[in-house]
């Protein structure tokens, strides 16, 4: 965009009616300007908890792409993510141009959407499937179960494990697997583990307000979500507008062969746990979920992958069994065991010492109004 005195305020209004977004920024990479369809992001110039560098994102690099960044690639064109504060987070080409006004050096960045996974993804089989599924999300029509964990010891509720259903209207009840994957593989998991973890949070303190207590519940987050800029920020924003302390929730991470972690996964557990969550290790002992796990990022809680479970009482499940305590205990780590569904497996569970137990044999997910049914029937 080339700019002097006598055409400024004609090319300043064409960027200002300008159907996509833009930023303008001056040569200390401040913001000076922006239009409309930024302010109605919800994009906040004047927050001070929010940077501006939080709101783009290089997923290639898997690294927050700073302003300072955009002037040395002025007069081409960059693909990124882009999240307003309090939006969701989209893919968007941004093409930077330099001009002068009044001599003095701006950068002008026009910011358009760019429809990455379901556009380019038309041929792959399950296509339109994941089109159903992002349209569902939207309209906010899965549903949650929630699970309890019980305290063997008192019989008392440990806590509740939150778990999406889905049931399309054409593609009838898809089952979590299936759904969780196609969300992995279309870019959709991260605004999947966010509804779950909105819904369950609004869930929570409404619970709360009616006196109906549950001491913490468990969200599952792939580990491609935790590449979501500004994770910490929007988890510890849903705790603060549902009034929930950081310590009611559980963020159980599920690592998968398929899904290559990276520092950037390590960094926000940890700031996730600085913030007072609770992190869980799910499916120990199998696949990913392993001991190296436990030297990069702090656990406090691990739970028995249900395989061991389901053999019990043989020896051998037992004996790894008895291992996956020995480490909890030694770490300082809640153990739970899942998937118990018969009082053979409960009592050799109990008798090996584990505290903490949720199956069939006490209950399967339930509905929330199946929930507070059940809490009432266990007074």
């Amino acid at each position: 965009m080339k700019t002097d005195s006598l055409n400024t305020e004609r090319d300043w209004q064409e960027l200002q009616e300008t159907n996509s977004r833009f930023i303008v920024l001056d040569s200390n990479d401040l913001i000076v300007s922006c239009n409309d369809k930024v302010k109605h992001a919800r994009f906040d110039l004047h927050r001070e908890d929010i940077l501006p560098s939080d709101c783009f994102w290089l997923d290639a690099d898997q690294r927050t792409f700073y302003f300072s960044e955009f002037k040395k690639i002025a007069g081409k064109e960059i693909k990124l993510l882009f999240m307003p504060n309090g939006s969701e987070a989209r893919k968007v080409k941004v093409q930077v141009e330099a001009f002068q006004l009044f001599n003095q050096q701006y950068y002008s960045l026009l910011i358009q959407d760019e429809h990455v996974e379901l556009d380019q993804g038309k041929a792959h089989p399950f296509y339109g499937m994941a089109q159903a599924l992002s349209a569902d999300l939207k309209n906010s029509l899965l549903e949650l179960r929630y699970q309890p964990q019980i305290n063997i010891v008192d019989n008392s509720l440990y806590g509740v494990e939150v778990l999406a259903r889905w049931t399309s209207d054409e593609f009838g009840s898809v089952t979590p697997d299936r759904f969780v994957a196609l969300a992995e593989e279309f870019g959709l998991i991260a605004e999947l583990d966010l509804w779950v973890l909105r819904q369950s949070c609004q869930q929570l303190a409404s619970w709360r307000a009616r006196g109906v207590y549950i001491p913490i519940i468990a969200v599952n987050f792939s580990p491609l979500s935790f590449n979501y800029p500004g994770l910490k920020y929007e988890i510890q924003s849903l705790l603060d507008q549902n009034g929930l302390l950081a310590s009611s929730l559980v963020i159980e991470v599920t690592e998968s062969e398929k899904i290559k972690t990276s520092d950037l996964f390590v960094d926000v557990i940890n700031d996730l746990h600085s913030i007072g969550v609770i992190i869980s290790l799910d499916d120990f002992g199998t696949e990913h979920s392993n001991l190296k796990r436990l030297l990069k990022f702090p656990v406090s809680q691990l739970k028995l992958d249900r395989t061991f479970v389901n053999d019990l009482p043989n020896k051998l499940s037992k004996d790894l069994s008895e291992v996956v305590l020995f480490i909890c205990k030694k770490i300082g780590a809640v153990a739970i065991a899942e998937g118990v569904e018969n009082q053979q497996q409960l009592s050799c569970l109990k008798k090996m010492g584990y505290e903490i137990v949720q199956g069939y044999i006490f209950s399967p997910p339930l509905s929330k109004y199946e929930l507070e049914h059940w809490l009432h029937s266990m007074e």
